[in-house]
């Protein structure tokens, strides 16, 4: 990998090195000051690191110049996990007291991503995108135990460019009924479309508008069960909202009448028929 030399002695110096598997277990031996590890972060990075996504971006890992890792625990973490090896920028010689003041700026989101991209509604896009992955990875309750990368968003928008249609149904929808969160929405619309685009179509104009229903009709039960609950100030998260409309779906779906929607927090997800 390419060095880049840094002439005077007295500073740190720092190269680019690819770093093994091998040379992550060296080196995480001498992380003797450190906090504690998040299992989390390190599965997010591996599977970037696997799939290719990870990207060197001048974040370095640090040392001490007494040899301290000071910087980058995760990172080496992963690439044990991931068992490849990666580009990372490596700075050594720095003071210890230097620690004090690593991560201390506020980590940019997958929202602050698309946003410099210049994506319009960039915080629902992003919302949109992990609701979907995590759906399709069978985690109907969105993140309780691990959540997608930024490049892990971004590479199923590539896979899925639809996914823009649902994020602007869930900003149509929301104007004219501000009951249901925009990310649950949008979700919603590309789980469904999946399986009748033009049904999902009719279903969330209805959801909106609620106009020209009959008595018992689902959708109308829905309504019913959002605006109840927030009348009645109810935090009602949003695997629940998503149930509620997969329940009104299949309502529709099955020309069943439905008077009233029940779902209880802790209670399994319906899925979509």
């Amino acid at each position: 990998m390419t060095q880049l030399s840094v002439p005077a002695t007295d500073i740190p110096q720092v190269e680019i090195m690819a770093v093994t598997p091998e040379l992550a277990t060296k080196w995480l031996k001498q992380n003797t000051r450190n906090r504690n590890a998040r299992k989390r972060a390190v599965s997010d990075y591996a599977r970037d690191m696997a799939a290719g996504q990870w990207r060197l971006n001048g974040e370095a890992i640090k040392f001490a110049a007494d040899g301290t890792l000071l910087d980058g625990q995760h990172r080496l973490m992963a690439v044990i996990e991931a068992d490849v090896a990666i580009p990372l920028m490596v700075v050594t010689g720095l003071p210890n007291d230097t620690q004090e003041t690593m991560d201390a700026g506020r980590k940019r989101t997958t929202a602050d991503t698309f946003s410099l991209r210049g994506e319009t509604n960039a915080a629902v896009l992003a919302a949109v995108l992990k609701k979907v992955w995590l759906w399709d990875q069978g985690d109907y309750k969105f993140g309780q135990n691990y959540s997608p990368t930024t490049a892990e968003c971004a590479a199923l928008l590539q896979e899925r460019p639809e996914i823009y249609r649902s994020v602007e149904i869930a900003a149509r929808v929301h104007q004219a009924f501000r009951y249901l969160p925009k990310s649950v929405v949008g979700t919603a619309h590309h789980v469904l479309s999946r399986i009748d685009v033009d049904e999902a179509v009719w279903f969330f104009c209805r959801v909106g508008d609620g106009a020209d229903l009959p008595v018992s009709h689902p959708v109308l039960a829905l309504r019913s069960r959002v605006m109840t609950d927030r009348a009645e100030n109810r935090k009602v998260p949003d695997h629940q909202h998503m149930a509620y409309l997969i329940r009104a779906w299949n309502a529709v779906r099955s020309d069943r009448p439905l008077t009233r929607i029940q779902q209880p927090a802790d209670a399994p997800m319906p899925l979509p028929k």
